[in-house]
């Protein structure tokens, strides 16, 4: 019987390039075709870090999973990556608070 030998972490980890609960964005293209064309330029939030070698790539070198609403979830290497600047986080959030009281009945919401 094999064991997979593969990490998932789904907490903050000493030396890895992000921590978990960043916003980050698809910013490139794998050379080896990977990457899902809807992540490219999209938005998501790190929520695991991968390490399908432990031994070799723990803590700095891990697949980072992030989640992108409206497409799921993915893994990419750290070069495929970029930190989210603080105000666009604000703006992003703020656009999706704005967009969870536009589906609210009208009734409901509190002026």
């Amino acid at each position: 019987m094999n064991q997979d030998p593969s990490l998932i972490v789904s907490s903050d980890v000493d030396g890895a390039p992000v921590r978990i609960g960043e916003h980050v964005k698809v910013v490139s293209a794998s050379s080896d075709g990977t990457i899902t064309p809807g992540f490219l330029g999209r938005t998501g939030v790190v929520v695991a870090l991968v390490y399908d070698d432990p031994t070799h790539q723990y803590p700095t070198d891990p697949l980072i999973q992030v989640r992108v609403d409206g497409l799921g979830e993915d893994l990419f290497f750290p070069e495929e990556l970029e930190l989210v600047p603080e105000w666009a986080r604000h703006r992003i959030a703020q656009q999706r608070r704005d967009e969870r009281e536009q589906r609210r009945p009208a009734a409901s919401r509190v002026q």
